[in-house]
């Protein structure tokens, strides 16, 4: 495929390199990658292996993660015992649900990816282009097809642009990750408006009758410079979601920024031309597309799902269980997938809140599946704070984070489980290791960023604290505090800022709704008291 930017002035290294080898080119050469010491890899084939989902991890000594992705969260129990498999033969017995459905396991080598690699393929799993710059799993709603809320059932929308674009060397090089979450629920568990491209459900209204479809929103994300995706105004068929998401990535592809690597999002290209011209271009590439519809849209479920609940078959309901911070052993994998035999179908889903989801369970096998010891390790009915935490791996394997998380996160909301018994309404602590936001600190309730910095001498981890993120129809970024909270304050500034809200909130409103009601200068007042000094 010709490479139309290939001439551009001033092309980072990463692009210089892509222009030379395509990542995919990666997956030929893993079994002679595999014969090699860590030390005599090329450096820009460690960075192509991300094209293979595989990722070096820290310490930088020859181990690597895998990332296996699950489009929709979609897996069954042969599978999770597959992964289970791999986990325990290489992976030192310990699974990673991400905060995008995929589950990782660490602690690999080059050596190993070889048998792998041929356990996924056989278990019809890929963890191709789970990394790199290139079409990442595809988020979804992790009850497509049993949902009675959901508009209609996205299984097969998921699995066609999946098969469309993963692996197709058109879209093998761009210039970022392009991320796509496509979801038919109200509720918005798809997280559209920080993903580069979102379908969500809608109605368009004519003469005819009443069609089911999606409305779409592109260049949204985190990391050091969040936005919020901009909605376009066409009403997208079913049978035309392909084609969006095919035009979406020709457009980044073709026209997005490939020389400073911070500023290469699809979110940049969108913030200069705007709404209209991205809008005019998509239609010209993929179109003609139908205007106008109404967006189906209900408070943000936050992709929480926990407890027992009606299917929309008749008969039939769904286990959601809590996997604190998603980490789990390879042998409780194993144990659900078990449990999915025992009580369903073998169907279980993963959530962007980490969690697992087990699918068709009748109705009278409800309360003995309670009763499961399993069950009661991995709650479905979890404390306030624990069940809507989310963080980020951390620096037991990122090279980025400078402090631990998933430990920190549950000392914090244990704490706060303990000081606010009587708060039920969910509240949401997100602990990320970095600014690159992988647990989303900019949506939670109280959103913490890791650091490292000097307290009276002494060498500590630090805070800073965000308030009041929320997506769906109330979107909108945690708003950041000055200053920074150290390790051995940051329980006690979280919960005078909980107990100040409990006192003051109107009802059962939301910390988020109370903070953007009543502003951050209160809370700011908290901070100060326990911040570093400058």
């Amino acid at each position: 495929m010709e490479k139309s930017w290939k001439s551009r002035e001033n092309l980072n290294k990463n692009e210089l390199a892509k222009l030379e080898k395509d990542g995919l080119e990666i997956l030929k050469e893993l079994d002679a990658l595999a014969k090699k010491e860590y030390s005599e890899i090329d450096p820009m084939d460690i960075e192509r292996l991300k094209w293979a989902g595989i990722y070096t991890q820290r310490p930088k000594n020859g181990k690597f993660l895998i990332r296996v992705k699950l489009p929709s969260g979609k897996l069954n129990t042969s599978q999770a015992k597959v992964i289970a498999g791999i986990s325990k033969d290489y992976g030192e017995d310990s699974i990673q649900i991400t905060i995008r459905q995929c589950i990782q396991i660490h602690n690999l080598t080059l050596q190993d990816m070889p048998d792998i690699f041929q356990r996924l393929h056989e278990a019809h799993l890929t963890s191709v282009e789970g990394c790199g710059d290139v079409p990442r799993n595809v988020l979804g709603n992790p009850l497509a097809g049993v949902d009675p809320e959901e508009l209609f059932d996205t299984t097969e929308v998921v699995e066609q642009i999946v098969e469309e674009l993963v692996g197709n060397p058109e879209f093998s090089n761009l210039p970022r990750k392009y991320k796509i979450s496509v979801s038919a629920n109200p509720g918005d568990c798809g997280f559209a408006q920080i993903n580069d491209l979102a379908f969500v459900p809608a109605i368009l209204r004519s003469k005819t009758g009443t069609e089911q479809g999606f409305h779409i929103y592109v260049g949204g994300g985190l990391s050091k410079e969040p936005h919020l995706a901009q909605k376009l105004p066409f009403f997208i068929r079913k049978e035309e979601a392909v084609a969006v998401a095919r035009g979406v990535g020709i457009i980044f592809r073709e026209y997005g920024y490939r020389e400073n690597r911070g500023h290469c999002r699809l979110k940049y290209l969108l913030d200069d031309w705007g709404v209209d011209a991205f809008a005019k271009k998509l239609n010209e590439i993929a179109g003609p597309f139908t205007t106008g519809g109404r967006t189906i849209a209900r408070k943000w479920n936050r992709g929480v799902f926990h407890g027992i609940h009606r299917q929309k078959q008749e008969g039939l309901f769904y286990a959601g269980l809590l996997i604190p911070s998603g980490s789990m052993e390879a042998s409780d994998l194993v144990a659900l997938a078990e449990l999915s035999e025992k009580y369903g179908d073998g169907q279980l889903r993963t959530t962007n809140s980490q969690n697992i989801v087990i699918l068709n369970i009748p109705e009278q096998k409800r309360n003995e599946f309670r009763k499961e010891p399993l069950v009661k390790k991995y709650t479905i009915k979890p404390d306030t704070f624990t069940g809507n935490a989310a963080s980020c791996t951390g620096n037991q394997y990122c090279s980025f984070a400078p402090i631990e998380t998933k430990k920190r996160l549950k000392s914090i909301v244990e704490a706060m489980n303990e000081r606010f018994p009587e708060l039920k309404e969910p509240f949401r602590i997100n602990l990320t290791g970095c600014v690159h936001a992988c647990a989303h600190p900019q949506l939670a309730d109280i959103g913490l960023t890791g650091g490292r910095a000097k307290e009276n001498g002494e060498a500590v981890d630090v805070f800073t604290i965000r308030i009041g993120g929320a997506l769906g129809k109330e979107a909108g970024f945690a708003e950041v505090l000055a200053g920074r909270v150290s390790e051995y304050h940051i329980i006690d500034a979280i919960g005078e800022m909980i107990a100040y809200y409990v006192e003051h909130r109107e009802g059962k409103e939301l910390f988020y709704q109370y903070v953007r009601r009543t502003g951050a200068e209160q809370f700011q007042k908290i901070v100060d008291k326990y911040a570093l000094a400058a």
